[in-house]
Formats: structure tokens, C-alpha cells, sequence
């Protein structure tokens, strides 16, 4: 299907325009957030990006599957520069390594509800857990996400809400490093992400800070962790609006 198509006709179904109230809700079942760590200076990252971009003709995506592509910035020395590169993802790639008991990092690295996972050649996707953590319920209004949990057993810490906004249909054309000479196809770019602080499984907050970068659209991924830990307890989202009623990208 048409990226255009697509976008158009999943802003339809999971939200409102931008004026209005736009909700998400992850039910009690947990979700499958998959976190690709890449870069464009990477000679083997393309399947793997190619693999996260098939999420969008996913009928489960925004419902099940939840892809966020987090550009590193230890390839960039090698003579490309990834536009899409944050040292803090970086950072969130070594505290997932930590986590996982692992020393090294590399790309193209995935990680599955905070867990290290590879794909086979035979591979169609992640196994998926099927326990029950609790609702998450997800608001975005005027630049301000509010969010709300429920969870199955109580939860003895304040957790934290993670919040990450995605750009879709970005391309790139490489013209140095390793890659020099592809045009490289993104979606689920993280172009920002925070994280805020609540109190008895509320949260609200402003969207961070994006990179000014031309995108198709934008989706909003939020997740629930504990404090320090990059794994991921419960996760809502999907496609918002960032245009004001004029058509102009609103001012965050």
C-alpha cells in the first residue's frame, strides 16, 4: 500500500486531527515494543531497517507491534554523518546492553521488550509474551500527552513515561561511508524522546524536542519502565498530527 495511503488511513482510524483529543489504549495485555539500533553508516543495517519498515503493512501495528528505529552516532566518524543519530540513543543502546549482561554494542541490534533478540534467516518476527501487566491508556492533545495505568498487580515504584515521537517515509541519499551511493528508505525514525516523571499512575508532560527533519508523518510511542531500566513494562501509540488547523506544523 501507498506510504501516503497508509498514513492517511491509520490517522483516520486511531485519531482525531490535531484540535482534537487523539487516544490510544494498549489494553491488559502487554505489547511488543521492537527497538532496531542502527545507522545509516552501517554496510549491514538495510535488511534490518527494510525488516522494521514492514511494520507498516503490519495489520497489528499500533495495536501489537510497536517499532522504533534509534539512530547511534558510532558510525558517524566513518565519513557519513547520520542525520537521524542522538548520542542518547546510543546511551539507551548501552544501558539495554547492561541490562542484558552483554559488554558490547553494535548495529544493527534489536531488542525486545528489553530483551536482546537476532533474526534468523528463517525468522518472521519476535516471540511475543502473553502475559497480563495492566492498561495503559495514552492522550495527546495541543502537544500534551497525558496517560493513565492500570495495572494487574500493584506496583510498588512510581514508573516512569517514556515518550518518543517517529517520523515515517524518510530517505536519504548517502553519498559517503559505507553506504555511499544507496538511498535509504526510514520509518519509525526517532526524531525525540524524554522521560516524565508521575505519581500514582498518572503522567503528563510536553512532547521533546524534534529534530527538524521533512517526514511523510509522525507517531507517538509511550512506555512504561522503572526507574533506570530501558525495558519496557507496557506500550501505547500510534499516528498524530503535528499540523495545526492551518496545515502549519504546530508549535511544540
Amino acid at each position: 500500500m501507498n506510504l501516503r495511503i497508509w498514513l492517511l488511513c491509520l490517522s483516520v482510524f486511531t485519531g482525531k486531527a490535531f484540535a482534537d483529543t487523539t487516544s490510544f489504549n494498549s489494553g491488559v495485555q502487554q505489547t511488543v515494543m521492537i527497538e532496531l539500533y542502527t545507522s545509516q553508516g552501517c554496510s549491514s543495517c538495510p535488511p534490518a531497517e527494510q525488516y522494521l519498515n514492514s511494520f507498516t503493512s503490519n495489520e497489528q501495528l499500533w495495536k501489537k507491534y510497536f517499532p522504533l528505529a534509534f539512530h547511534v552516532d558510532y558510525w558517524d566518524y566513518l565519513g557519513w554523518r547520520d542525520n537521524y543519530a542522538d548520542a542518547r540513543h546510543t546511551q539507551r543502546q548501552k544501558q539495554h546492553a547492561a541490562s542484558n549482561s552483554t559488554r558490547t554494542i553494535y548495529t544493527p541490534g534489536f531488542f525486545v521488550n528489553g530483551k536482546s533478540w537476532r533474526r534468523g534467516f528463517f525468522s518472521s518476527g519476535p516471540s511475543t509474551d502473553t502475559r497480563m501487566v495492566g492498561e495503559l491508556r495514552v492522550s495527546f492533545k495541543q502537544g500534551v500527552v497525558e496517560a493513565t495505568f492500570k495495572p494487574v498487580k500493584t506496583v510498588k515504584q512510581n514508573l516512569q513515561l517514556n515518550i518518543a515521537v517517529l517520523g515515517m517515509g524518510l530517505a536519504t541519499q548517502i553519498e559517503a561511508g559505507e553506504n555511499e551511493g544507496r538511498y535509504s528508505s526510514h520509518d519509525f525514525v526517532v526524531l525525540g524522546h524524554h522521560t516524565l516523571a508521575g505519581s500514582d499512575n498518572r503522567w503528563q508532560g510536553k512532547l521533546p524536542n524534534l529534530k527538524n527533519i521533512r517526514v511523510s508523518g509522525h507517531a507517538l510511542v509511550a512506555w512504561l519502565s522503572r526507574p533506570g531500566q530501558p525495558a519496557p513494562i507496557q506500550t501505547a501509540g500510534g499516528i498524530i498530527d503535528l499540523r495545526d488547523k492551518s496545515g502549519h506544523k504546530a508549535d511544540l
